[in-house]
């Protein structure tokens, strides 16, 4: 059986918010859990650039961990929109 992280797709606009911005603004809400399951700090990358930049954020805030995005899937009905049911 292999351990899914639970993750949030950001999908975003260069041209309008960097992904480094995206970043800062993830330190700014996020309270980092250093547990190696599906409940961990991750965050993902897609080129060189961003691994380079996530690398960096990396060490400014602990237990985070980087790594290259691979599939990702939908989670199921009952949990789309999850902050809008708060």
């Amino acid at each position: 059986m292999k351990d899914y992280t639970e993750s949030l797709l950001v999908e975003f606009d260069p041209k309008i918010i960097s992904y480094s911005q995206i970043l800062r603004k993830l330190k700014s809400m996020s309270d980092p859990c250093p547990s190696k399951t599906q409940y961990r700090t991750a965050v993902f990358y897609l080129s060189l650039s961003q691994k380079e930049i996530a690398k960096e954020f990396r060490q400014s805030m602990e237990s985070v961990d980087v790594e290259a995005a691979t599939a990702f899937y939908m989670a199921e009905e009952r949990h789309q929109n999850f902050l809008a049911m708060l």
